[in-house]
This record gives structure tokens, C-alpha cells and sequence, in this order.
């Protein structure tokens, strides 16, 4: 009778171990489906893969950033000259009534779209919604960076003293309360839009796509 007992405990070693593997697949799979973790965690996908191609591509990059701040920093002109006539811009290099800023890299706007995008491609919404949403979005960004360098020329203008607040900190805060605004017009325009109409429109093609939006 006694020798049985090790038998039946090394019968039931692989029950237990099959049952546990079981039980710990459970806990990550209703963890990966709590969108309250899933969705940071897919931006923070998007983020180190974007952040990844672009520092891989960056030697090769070279040329076309150099053309992006001299485009940036034409743009600025190009803005500023609706309201007044003392803006110039040359190579990468903006002036406004005497005083000048360069356009470096870290000031066309690119980190800040790549977090937007990743945010929207990490958002559960139609991929239609998402592949409309970083383009659109991304100008929004690109025109909103625009206005801060031209806000910026004209407080280093006008109002030196505070050129390194508005510069360090006033607007690398807007710059996050933009990139939210961007994103919450984006649900509110394509996202729940299109979720409305997939729901008004019955038991169609789009319904299930919409549902999940």
C-alpha cells in the first residue's frame, strides 16, 4: 500500500504543472486584453520600433533633415510675412526684425509626430481611421510647430528676458497638451464618427470594425 504512494503523487506532478502553465497563460492573456495596460504597451511597440528605423536610416538621413530645417525655417517665413515684412529666412536660419534662431532638427516637429503616431496606431480603431489619422494629424503638428517658432521669434524680438521660458518651458509643455489635443480630435472626428455611422448603418460590412472603434 505504501509503495503506491509515490506512483500516484509522480501521476499527478504533470496534472498540477499542466494545470499551473495553464492558470499563468490566463493571467497574461486578461492582462494583455485590459486595455488600460494593453494600450501603453503598444505605444511604447511603436515608439522603440519607430525610434529604431529612424536611428538605423539616420547616416542616410542626412541630406533630407538638412532640406527638412531649411524647409522648416522657409515655412516660418512663409507664415510670418501674412502679418509683417521683417521675417527672412536663410538655409536653416530664421530672422525676424534682427533677431535670428537655427532650425535644428530637434525643432521641425519629428519626435512630437512620432509620439502622436504611435499613439494612433496603437489606438483600437479601424485601420482606415489610423492610416488617415497619422498624416492628418502629423500636419497638424507640422503647422502647430510652425506657430511656436514664430511665437518664439517674436518674443526673442520683443521680449528677450523671457526667450529660454517660452523656449524650455512654456512651450515643450504646450507641445504635449498639442499632441493630446491632436489626438482627441482625431477620435472625435474619424473614430467615433465612423463608429456613429457603422452602428447607424445595421448589420453591414463595416458594423464589426466600427464596434471595435
Amino acid at each position: 500500500m505504501s509503495d503506491d504512494a509515490p506512483d500516484r503523487d509522480e501521476r499527478d506532478e504533470p496534472h498540477a504543472s499542466g494545470g499551473s502553465d495553464v492558470a499563468r497563460a490566463g493571467r497574461v492573456r486578461a492582462l494583455w486584453t485590459n486595455p488600460q495596460l494593453r494600450y501603453p504597451l503598444l505605444v511604447l511597440v511603436y515608439l522603440v520600433v519607430g525610434g529604431s528605423i529612424f536611428n538605423y536610416w539616420l547616416a542616410d538621413l542626412r541630406e533630407p533633415l538638412a532640406a527638412l530645417e531649411r524647409g522648416t525655417a522657409r515655412a516660418v517665413e512663409l507664415l510670418m510675412t501674412i502679418f509683417t515684412d521683417r521675417a527672412t529666412a536663410r538655409g536653416n536660419l530664421v530672422s525676424f526684425d534682427g533677431f535670428s534662431v537655427s532650425i535644428i532638427i530637434e525643432c521641425v516637429g519629428l519626435l512630437e509626430m512620432l509620439i502622436y503616431s504611435a499613439c494612433v496606431l496603437a489606438f483600437p480603431a479601424p485601420w482606415r481611421a489610423r492610416l488617415l489619422g497619422v498624416p492628418l494629424g502629423c500636419l497638424a503638428i507640422l503647422f502647430f510647430n510652425l506657430v511656436r517658432i514664430a511665437t518664439l521669434l517674436l518674443v526673442g524680438r520683443h521680449w528677450s528676458d523671457y526667450f529660454d521660458f517660452f523656449h524650455v518651458y512654456f512651450w515643450q509643455a504646450t507641445l504635449i497638451a498639442m499632441i493630446v489635443s491632436v489626438l482627441y480630435g482625431w477620435i472625435r472626428l474619424f473614430v467615433q464618427r465612423g463608429s456613429g455611422a457603422s452602428a447607424g448603418g445595421g448589420s453591414g460590412p463595416d458594423a464589426p470594425a466600427g464596434a471595435v472603434a
